[in-house]
């Protein structure tokens, strides 16, 4: 396998800064806060803690500590451990493509959005309005297509020019705009009360239900069995560089932006006294009536969906990576080849995807319309299946102990025992429960 053409990150800031792009998405600033709202706030964020520095940071180390040593694509990078492996990394390559297109339905919603900010015309009913918008054939396709091309623009320049410069820019960029609007919201009166109800937790109502969700969350908060980390570790130079110190970093940071959102969307709600249960329609829906009522909420609600969307564009980028990498390493197309013909099958999935809320909402599968399908597929079953073999193919075919992720000899221990144990348990839990077995 031939590395001496194969790009690589220009810095270690811009490898960890890049990873933490790919980790902090709108797996925390639109899906953590309704997820942690209906499993009780701080019963499930203490939870969610244990998972994510457990189970969570032990297959990031494992993903990208294998990138470093295969310097390959997912697929060639589990090829590297036994040629019967391939499908593994085939898995991730496959979920990063599945992910793409509907996630940028939703990046689509948010430019809509921020476009919406800079109209002075009220909304009376956010419900009937976000309905009418996303059902739509027209607008909410075309912003789609910007959110995808701008997407395919900056992996198409390439790795040092294009996703690490971007990364270095928008991530600051993201956690000042977010502590602006966190400062803010706490300002607002009865606010403390959604911060006790984020940080407070009853150990009498954790259950079950509320470790699987945790787990759940974590997956697809910090971007493990997608080939990510793998991708971006193929492209370090220094193959004796300290996984767990840099890669320990970016699974802080995607918590960070997850406290943060807590601390931002909570206090709103509480200070309000908006239901909890809004799900979903959180984002699109429950945020824009509170900044509608606070003075200044047009520039605060702009606010937020600027910071939504580079969060949902590092993240896009990072799974379109994914893709390019494998059609480069595995079809030995160029990137820029790769870029446009993935960027091409998106246009098309996607266009069908955003359809499925109006013209296309009566075509279902097992009683789901398309959206839905790619996120059930996606989410529930390839992740967690790309994690559980992950962490097999690691902890019990390569040997956990010939991939150094520390040089502290009890720490490289705890990463086996992770590793080999903790994490295949945890990750079959979710599938068990998925197929309703426990």
């Amino acid at each position: 396998m031939s590395t001496n053409m194969r790009a690589s990150w220009g810095s270690k800031l811009g490898l960890v800064l890049a990873s933490a792009g790919s980790a902090i998405g709108l797996g925390n600033l639109w899906r953590f806060p309704f997820i942690a709202a209906e499993n009780g706030g701080g019963s499930f964020l203490f939870i969610y803690l244990i998972c994510t520095f457990s189970v969570g940071i032990t297959l990031v180390f494992a993903e990208a500590a294998l990138g470093i040593k295969a310097k390959s694509d997912p697929a060639g990078a589990f090829q590297w451990i036994s040629p019967r492996l391939k499908f593994i990394g085939a898995i991730g390559v496959l979920t990063s493509a599945i992910i793409v297109p509907y996630y940028s339905v939703v990046g689509g919603w948010i430019i809509a959005y921020i476009v919406k900010s800079f109209s002075a015309t009220a909304i009376e009913n956010f419900e009937t309005h976000f309905s009418e918008f996303i059902s739509s054939s027209v607008s909410p396709v075309l912003f789609f297509y910007v959110y995808l091309i701008s997407t395919a623009a900056i992996v198409y320049i390439g790795i040092e020019k294009g996703i690490e410069k971007f990364c270095k820019l928008m991530m600051p960029l993201l956690f000042l705009l977010l502590l602006v609007l966190m400062i803010r919201v706490l300002t607002l009166d009865n606010a403390w009360e959604g911060v006790k109800f984020f940080f407070t937790p009853d150990f009498s109502k954790i259950t079950g239900k509320t470790m699987l969700s945790a787990m759940g969350q974590v997956f697809f908060s910090i971007s493990v069995g997608m080939g990510i980390y793998i991708t971006y570790g193929s492209y370090v130079k220094d193959e004796h560089i300290n996984v767990s110190k840099t890669m320990f970093p970016v699974v802080s940071l995607d918590v960070l932006v997850s406290l943060l959102t807590g601390l931002t969307i909570f206090p709103a709600v509480f200070a309000f006294g908006l239901p909890m249960n809004a799900g979903p329609a959180l984002t699109f829906i429950t945020l824009p009536k509170i900044f509608a009522s606070i003075p200044f909420g047009q520039l605060f609600g702009l606010l937020f969906f600027v910071i939504l969307l580079g969060a949902a564009i590092t993240s896009s980028i990072s799974l379109m990576e994914v893709v390019t990498t494998f059609l480069c390493d595995q079809i030995k197309m160029t990137r820029k080849k790769a870029v446009v013909a993935y960027t091409g099958l998106c246009l098309i999935t996607g266009t069908l995807v955003s359809l499925s809320f109006g013209k296309l909402s009566g075509f279902k599968i097992g009683g789901k319309i398309l959206f839905d399908q790619f996120d059930f597929l996606a989410s529930n079953i390839l992740m967690p299946v790309g994690g559980l073999l992950t962490a097999i193919a690691v902890g019990w075919i390569l040997g956990p102990e010939k991939l150094t992720v520390c040089k502290n000899k009890y720490l490289q221990k705890g990463f086996e025992f992770c590793v080999k144990w903790l994490a295949p348990i945890a990750v079959f839990s979710i599938l068990l429960n998925l197929v309703g077995l426990i």
